[in-house]
């Protein structure tokens, strides 16, 4: 069951609701990217295999998620694949924001390319559930984990920016990571004590308490009517912006100004809930 802080966050996201959010994911430095990049390959489908291969790599990164996403739009814009396994293997070795793990990464490459390779990803436009299904089955696991239902998310990016009409169903759980388990303590979802070390027990419970994570924002999704992968575009924006700003208001909102985001009274009210116990007094 969610508590006042879970009700009130869905409260605000409703009255928001999906159509803000899909204008709102226009604005994301990820969308923004893929868009760049499907406008540079005009090959949708080759579009997707790349960026599902980028999300399942897309972990314990050397720099910023939007700086990482940006240099990857640009290498294949500049690289069109020739051999789409090689030269991803290739992009994995020339990323500095990849350089941690390399070889773990290099693994999955090899694991997952080959399976995806020579599919039509296309087809699942309209069938969310059933490219999640693909891609558990390919990386293996429960389909839950962070990279796995990332790559879903970033699928449907692909597929909006791309010019397919598409949707996320409820099902599918946030994918987890750094920023998310930060706001879902920030935001007091997720029960914890005294904020110590933030950063340490937000890379504790992603691994410890996932479950619980996913749990309560697919609660606020049910209440919000907005489906969990929807939801992490905009936590995941806002609560980079609330990071950086350490938890400042105007400085957060400042940072939503440059990415062509106007603030209204939700938006204003959803950063102080997402904030809560972390915020500037």
């Amino acid at each position: 069951m969610l508590g006042d802080v879970g009700s009130a966050i869905a409260s605000v996201l409703r009255k928001l609701g999906i159509d803000w959010i899909r204008q709102f994911e226009e604005r994301d430095p990820q969308f923004i990217a893929i868009a760049r990049l499907c406008n540079g390959l005009r090959d949708v489908n080759l579009t997707l295999k790349l960026t599902i291969l980028n999300s399942l790599v897309s972990y314990q990164l050397v720099g910023k998620g939007e700086d990482h996403w940006n240099y990857f739009a640009n290498y294949f814009i500049n690289n069109k694949p020739g051999n789409l396994c090689r030269d991803f293997q290739n992009y994995v070795f020339n990323s500095k924001y990849l350089t941690r793990y390399r070889d773990a990464r290099i693994k999955r490459v090899e694991n997952v390319c080959p399976k995806i390779v020579n599919r039509d990803l296309t087809i699942y436009a309209r069938d969310m559930l059933g490219l999640w299904r693909l891609i558990t089955n390919t990386v293996g696991g429960s389909g839950e984990e962070k990279t796995v239902v990332f790559s879903v998310k970033m699928s449907y990016y692909v597929y909006r920016a791309c010019g397919f009409e598409t949707a996320i169903p409820m099902e599918i759980p946030i994918p987890v990571d750094y920023r998310v388990s930060v706001i879902t303590i920030c935001s007091g979802l997720l029960p914890m004590g005294s904020l110590y070390d933030l950063g340490k027990m937000a890379r504790e419970v992603m691994v410890k308490r996932r479950r619980e994570i996913q749990n309560a924002w697919g609660e606020i999704g049910k209440l919000s009517g907005i489906p969990p992968l929807n939801l992490d575009s905009v936590v995941w924006v806002l609560g980079g912006l609330l990071i950086n700003s350490s938890f400042n208001i105007n400085g957060t909102l400042d940072g939503l100004r440059k990415l062509g985001i106007h603030e209204n009274e939700g938006v204003i009210e959803l950063l102080h809930l997402l904030g809560g116990r972390c915020m500037v007094k």
